[in-house]
């Protein structure tokens, strides 16, 4: 059997803040919207990939501290060519830096932006 990527799905504290996040921090863009038995779906296309987000469901409680991880993703790695190029940018686009620039080892180096419901982004680059 061969598998192959079709997409990610985020539960969202706050749909639409979400969605503006990425398409403004990532440049994003909007690829479809839908629902499934009445629960919202909007997908985008980021870095080449297909991520889906939809709201939490009501009543259910949802409790995640940023910094650490929660149930299900708490990571999305994003390579660059230019790292220096991607902090500035990320950082005149009002992203929140939690975390370097590090040099993790010979010819990898990374930061690290604060997303929205604590999903960390990773942003980095290999030499």
């Amino acid at each position: 059997m061969k598998y192959s990527w079709d997409h990610m799905h985020f539960r969202c504290s706050d749909l639409e803040e979400s969605i503006a996040y990425y398409q403004k921090m990532f440049d994003a863009k909007e690829v479809g919207r839908g629902d499934a038995k009445g629960m919202p779906l909007i997908a985008l296309e980021m870095a080449g990939q297909r991520f889906v987000f939809s709201p939490k469901r009501e009543g259910v409680d949802i409790s995640v501290k940023p910094g650490e991880p929660g149930w299900g993703l708490y990571q999305i790695g994003l390579k660059v060519d230019d790292l220096d190029a991607a902090l500035s940018e990320l950082k005149n686009r009002g992203a929140q830096i939690s975390r370097g620039p590090l040099e993790v080892n010979d010819g990898l180096r990374v930061f690290f932006v604060e997303g929205p419901d604590a999903v960390e982004i990773e942003v980095m680059e290999y030499a």
